[in-house]
């Protein structure tokens, strides 16, 4: 696994990942210079790419007796308190498909540990649907506002938007645009985050895209509707179009498209233009936003035995237990 720093006009650069155990890696989220990273369950640590400290997590509460489980992830900075923190909403599913059992576990670097939230309200029940988040990114909470968001499948309720204030630890939904029509057949909705301030992607029937952005937080009146593009054909269509940040004059918008390519968005011309990226032959996954910054990662070993020594060290321990239980 690599990271590739992006500078437009000059190219990309590849750095060896500071996680790479031999399995992949991906990541939850970034925040002030933090990465959340992730190689499994039981594998989580932050990064400072800038410092190349990596912090590995403790381990997460265990959860036993269920066949599966969906975990959707989210990352951010708790301003109030001078705290980061990781949020995993678990999504139990029984062998009949049925939803058993949502739990949501919250770490704390300031403290360095797991905590459990109680008196979960009863719509993130609805949290998960198989098809739906394997088609979309909903998995990782999109940071905006000092809180988390995620979009839930289309149900019975207008407000399909899904949030965790990270102070007070609380989970709430916001509503769409007024004009947003969820209930007609073919329209996928998606979000993200410019410049601090929400999203929302509404994709009608692979024919055209809006894009809303939520300037004042939990304000419904203060939805934008900031560009409204025809997509190209119905086989290259912009599902998973991700916006990433303003050019220097204010007139472009830069887009992430399916995964693979950058483009610019003209605000003014309705026109698009691809980046071109010399990727080094690695292949072009995922765009993440990070500013270089100094924040601290204290006691870099982390609470799980020391970095990615102690990383290792578990991961090895985990495969020797698979073997002598298959033996």
């Amino acid at each position: 696994a690599y990271f590739l720093t992006l500078t437009l006009g000059i190219g990309v650069q590849p750095h060896h990942h500071p996680l790479n155990i031999g399995s992949g890696t991906e990541v939850l989220g970034s925040c002030n210079g933090l990465i959340a990273l992730c190689n499994s369950v039981q594998e989580l640590a932050l990064f400072n790419p800038s410092t190349r400290k990596l912090k590995t997590l403790p381990l997460p509460p265990c959860f036993v007796g269920f066949p599966s489980a969906f975990i959707f992830y989210g990352f951010g900075q708790d301003k109030s308190n001078d705290d980061y923190k990781l949020v995993r909403v678990l999504h139990f599913k029984g062998n009949d498909g049925e939803d058993v059992e949502v739990e949501v576990e919250v770490y704390s670097l300031k403290i360095n540990s797991w905590r459990r939230i109680s008196n979960l309200p009863r719509f993130l029940r609805d949290f998960y649907d198989y098809l739906y988040h394997s088609l979309f990114r909903k998995g990782y909470g999109v940071l905006a506002g000092g809180a988390l968001h995620w979009v839930s499948p289309k149900s019975s309720t207008r407000s399909v938007i899904m949030a965790f204030n990270l102070v007070a630890k609380e989970f709430y939904q916001l509503p769409l645009p007024d004009s947003v029509n969820v209930s007609y057949a073919n329209v996928h909705v998606d979000v993200g985050s410019l410049e601090g301030c929400l999203c929302v992607f509404c994709f009608y029937n692979l024919v055209y895209v809006d894009m809303w952005m939520m300037k004042e937080h939990a304000v419904k009146e203060s939805w934008t509707k900031l560009i409204s593009v025809q997509e190209p054909t119905p086989t290259r269509s912009f599902l998973f179009l991700r916006p990433l940040g303003y050019s220097r004059n204010g007139v472009k918008l830069l887009l992430e498209v399916r995964r693979e390519k950058l483009v610019w968005f003209d605000l003014e011309t309705n026109s698009l233009r691809t980046v071109k990226i010399d990727t080094h032959g690695l292949d072009f996954v995922d765009t993440e936003i990070c500013m270089a910054s100094l924040v601290p990662l204290s006691d870099a070993g982390g609470g799980c035995g020391g970095g990615i020594n102690g990383m290792k060290r578990r991961n090895l321990e985990e495969k020797e237990k698979i073997h002598k239980k298959k033996r």
